[in-house]
């Protein structure tokens, strides 16, 4: 037993002398190791880093002028065509339709006639109010001869006085029916016109929904076919209330043009079919729930560009400011302060310079203070600018084009038609594209 506990006392100095002996022999290889790599990664270091860049090493840049020139003040949205008016055509007499005189969607004059009913009933009707007549007359003839004879009887008392006044009284009844029967007859002609239905305007028809030998009723609830006005027609929009003081004032001044612009599809210009009009009807109250107001423009629509019911980009221009100072909204940034541009100076310096946009207008910002006519801004390449930096002109270098459909009366951009936003993205994409291989040039040349 003694000698099994020597034998485990043995192991166990033999082990902790082995584990003390690696413990101290790893820790001193792992620091030569860690130095040894510090003193490499150290040398790649200075051989690899690159000498800071001149310090007059010029920029390159996109610039563009400060131009005068008229720009018009409009407000842009999207309107729906709505009918200035939409005739529900109903039967007003209770009858069968005997005939269709016209086609589904044809155009029809005010006075066409649509709908012929059987009016076999209503004739009839209309006899058996002139026989009435006729039979009513003859009675009243008869009262009236009466009425002389028994005058001549009062006086001589051959008969009552009681009997005169009866035979006047039938006199005077008859006289009351006769006139009934007149206007039983003007009743049934009014009744009889009513199976003969006409266009009541000018106007396309819609789906027909009364067929030939259909029994209509004057209660029915679903109309014959419904006739849509479309010369002139109406583009309804919504525009904030913000802007109905200066619609307001401006129509104080004439009428104010409206543009409405159909998307362009098959068979149509890429930028879309433009309607001319005016604006004809502003509503009397505010939308509480929306902030907007309505307003309409009335366009003559002689070769029927515009259809009911469908949307289309609205332009409501106010007026037409002459003179106006413009600047790409490319230029225009955004910093703490507000926004600024990069101006360039007669030294081919940059300066930052605060500015104040009034509103923009096809991708052109109008500058209400900050800039004079005839300086330099910069259009593209502010991100490695700064004050005082020294600039040049990128060769072939062209701005982004802006989007043309972002137009308001106060300065902020607006989104424009489903076309022109794509055309918006793509000059970005290639405007960037140019940007990006005339910086990758420039670079190349100076390194």
């Amino acid at each position: 037993m003694r000698r099994f506990f020597l034998v485990l006392l043995v192991a166990a100095l033999i082990g902790g002398g082995g584990y003390y002996w690696y413990a101290t022999h790893q820790v001193g290889q792992d620091g030569r190791t860690a130095a040894a790599d510090g003193q490499k990664a150290d040398g790649q270091k200075g051989q690899s880093k690159s000498p800071a860049p001149a310090a007059g090493r010029a920029v390159p840049v996109v610039t563009q002028t400060v131009a005068a020139q008229a720009v018009p003040e409009q407000i842009v949205t999207i309107g729906s065509v709505q009918p200035i008016a939409a005739i529900a055509i109903k039967a007003r007499v209770d009858s069968a339709v005997e005939s269709v005189a016209f086609t589904e969607g044809q155009e029809v004059k005010t006075g066409d006639t649509l709908f012929t009913l059987d009016s076999r009933s209503l004739d009839a009707q209309l006899r058996q109010a002139q026989a009435n007549l006729e039979r009513d007359r003859a009675n009243l003839e008869k009262a009236k001869g009466d009425v002389k004879r028994y005058a001549e009887l009062v006086r001589t008392s051959a008969i009552s006085r009681t009997t005169y006044d009866a035979a006047v009284a039938t006199a005077d009844a008859l006289e009351g029916t006769v006139k009934a029967d007149l206007a039983a007859i003007e009743a049934a002609k009014v009744s009889l016109s009513f199976t003969r239905i006409t266009a009541p305007m000018d106007g396309r028809t819609g789906t027909v929904a009364a067929k030939v030998g259909t029994m209509v009723r004057a209660a029915d609830a679903n109309p014959l076919v419904t006739l849509t006005q479309l010369r002139p027609i109406n583009v309804s929009f919504n525009v904030p209330e913000k802007h109905l003081p200066a619609i307001r004032a401006a129509m104080a001044s004439g009428s104010l043009p409206v543009t409405a612009t159909i998307a362009g599809g098959y068979g149509q210009k890429p930028g879309g079919e433009k309607a001319e009009g005016k604006l004809s009807f502003v509503d009397s109250q505010v939308d509480q729930q929306t902030g907007t107001i309505l307003v309409k423009g009335e366009f003559p629509n002689a070769d029927t560009r515009l259809w009911p019911g469908q949307f289309v980009d609205t332009v409501l221009t106010l007026r037409v400011e002459q003179n106006a100072l413009t600047i790409p909204d490319l230029a225009v940034q955004t910093g703490q302060k507000g926004r600024f541009v990069y101006v360039v100076k007669a030294d081919e310096t940059a300066e930052v310079r605060p500015v104040t946009v009034e509103r923009s207008h096809g991708g052109l910002s109008v500058v209400a203070s900050g800039l004079k006519a005839g300086e330099r801004v910069v259009v593209d390449g502010q991100s490695r600018l700064f004050p005082g930096a020294k600039i040049t002109e990128k060769a072939g270098g062209k701005p982004a084009a802006p989007a043309s459909g972002g137009e308001t009366a106060e300065g902020g951009r607006q989104q424009g038609s489903a076309t022109q936003d794509a055309a918006a993205r793509s000059a970005a994409t290639n405007g960037a594209a140019n940007g990006q291989s005339a910086e990758g040039k420039s670079t190349g040349g100076a390194t």
